[in-house]
Formats: C-alpha cells, sequence, structure tokens
C-alpha cells in the first residue's frame, strides 16, 4: 500500500512524522492521529531511512501483509478474546451445573478476557513500535 504526503517534521535520525490525506485502509490502525474532526489530514509517524527533509513531498510504502496483520492485533484478537472468554465460561459454569445467572456471567467473563486482550496490546505497543515492522517506509522522494 502506497501513499504520499509531506514531511513536517524530523523526529530522529530513523524516524520523521509526515502529513497525508487519510486512506480508508488505515483509517484506525493505531498509528495515526488525527489533526482535527474537520479535515482528513493524518499526521503519521513513517521510517526514514533514506533521508528526507522537512517539506518534502515523499511516496510512503506499507506491505499489505503488515497492514492486514496490525489490523488483526487491533481488531480480530479482541474479538476472538470475547468470544472465547464468553464461550469457555458458558461450557465450564454449564459442566459444573451452576444455578446463577450463567448468561450474565459468561458475558462478563467474555468482556474481561476483551479487556485482558486490550491491556496486552498496550502493554506490548512500545515493543511494537521499537521492532519497527508496522511502520510505513519512505521509498522515494517525489
Amino acid at each position: 500500500m502506497n501513499q504520499q504526503g509531506f514531511i513536517i517534521e524530523i523526529v530522529d535520525d530513523k524516524t520523521a512524522k509526515m502529513i497525508m490525506q487519510r486512506h480508508s485502509a488505515c483509517a484506525s490502525c493505531g498509528k495515526c492521529a488525527k489533526l482535527s474532526s474537520e479535515t482528513q489530514d493524518l499526521v503519521v509517524e513513517v521510517d526514514n531511512k533514506i533521508g528526507a527533509k522537512v517539506g518534502d513531498h515523499v511516496e510512503v510504502s506499507m506491505e499489505t501483509v503488515k497492514v492486514m496483520k496490525a489490523t488483526m492485533l487491533a481488531y480480530v484478537m479482541p474479538l476472538i478474546f470475547l468470544i472465547l472468554g464468553t464461550a469457555v465460561s458458558f461450557f465450564v459454569l454449564n459442566s459444573i451445573s451452576f444455578k446463577g445467572p450463567l448468561e450474565v456471567i459468561s458475558g462478563a467473563c467474555g468482556l474481561l478476557c476483551t479487556l485482558l486482550s486490550y491491556l496486552y496490546l498496550k502493554k506490548n505497543d512500545q515493543r511494537y513500535r521499537d521492532s519497527r515492522e508496522y511502520i510505513p517506509v519512505i521509498v522515494r522522494i517525489v
């Protein structure tokens, strides 16, 4: 997936910030910070190995597989935790002949598992950032 934008800030010798138009595939991946509610422009951290300068018009690329992997981490993992937490707790409570509000407790366990998945993602956020696996790379100055 390729996008174009302008470099607005150099963060360090490997990273820059660029402004670009919001793309439907990356609308909420977590790497973008919306500037305001009225604009479709995004500020994105990008890998600046080629040494682009502030004001340069650049093209960035991120492999589709990595975009899908990041989407899976952000959206599918919590959903799986919700479903598994609910289903497992339901079957365990049912197998021990629990006489209380089975569905309510199972639903609460599912929500708790979802919360745990978000806490796991938050705890490992810095590790994902440091790996630079999910950060777009500047491929050329336009």
